[in-house]
């Protein structure tokens, strides 16, 4: 499994002979954009865990889509529903010009579109010769970020082929589930206007991943984050280890188990 962050939340995933991205954002767009049109045209799927737009940015999906005409959304179901707009028969256009929220035309057609509410599953076939690529969707719900502020759905994500590794994705929430508890390798939020460093620590403390990967980080100056990665290292548990992403490339390679 090979995995590159393009920037905040947004991820890059090779594996199964498949290849994923993960919740691009606004933050993300420049990231995205700097592929090139060869990556950009062999994306399989594209995986969003909410709706917030720091995770998926309507305009970047349609270019992704239109980059990508067999590549499949598998979302949220409330982000899926806020992505499918209007569009109730599938219709046959791979995206819309604009975000759908009730009258405007859909982003992503529902022929192409996947909700995956918390405790389901989707299982893409084996290709090449891998494993079945399966994703799981775990949680449920977006972080508190103020009592007045309504909750959205957030589907966190469990990434696996066969019996090999397998990549959570938090999303935005620091809830323990247990499908993350020992996982091989972990994105988790370093640092979000919803969360302290404790509740971020307690939550690696309590999952206890193998591999614990920074992501959500675009919200910080270059100096705090440094502050946030120092501490998750510092105060993680023992048999975690907190990498950040290697510089250029900022890719991280999972090998076999």
């Amino acid at each position: 499994m090979k995995i590159r962050h393009l920037v905040h939340s947004c991820l890059l995933v090779e594996v199964a002979g498949r290849r994923l991205m993960i919740d691009p954002g606004g933050f993300s767009a420049e990231g995205v954009r700097s592929l090139g049109a060869d990556v950009l045209g062999a994306i399989d799927v594209v995986a969003i865990t909410h709706q917030h737009p720091d995770h998926v940015d309507p305009e970047l999906l349609t270019e992704i889509l239109r980059a990508s005409p067999d590549a499949v959304v598998i979302a949220e179901p409330e982000t899926a529903e806020m992505l499918a707009g209007n569009d109730s028969d599938g219709g046959d256009d791979s995206a819309g010009d604009d975000a759908g929220d009730g009258d405007s035309a859909p982003v992503v057609t529902r022929d192409r579109l996947v909700p995956l509410p918390a405790g389901s599953s989707h299982e893409f076939p084996a290709v090449d010769g891998h494993e079945p690529l399966r994703i799981a969707a775990v949680g449920g719900r977006h972080a508190i970020i103020h009592p007045d502020i309504p909750r959205v759905g957030n589907s966190g994500l469990v990434i696996s082929a066969g019996g090999g590794q397998r990549l959570g994705v938090t999303g935005d929430s620091l809830e323990p589930v247990q499908e993350f508890h020992g996982i091989d390798a972990l994105a988790f939020a370093v640092v979000a206007p919803w969360s302290k460093m404790s509740e971020t620590i307690d939550f690696l403390r309590a999952v206890r991943p193998r591999l614990a990967l920074p992501v959500h980080d675009a919200v910080a100056s270059e100096q705090g984050r440094a502050i946030y990665m120092r501490q998750s290292t510092q105060l993680a548990p023992e048999g975690t280890e907190v990498r950040d992403w290697p510089e250029p490339e900022r890719v991280v390679e999972l090998g076999s188990r």
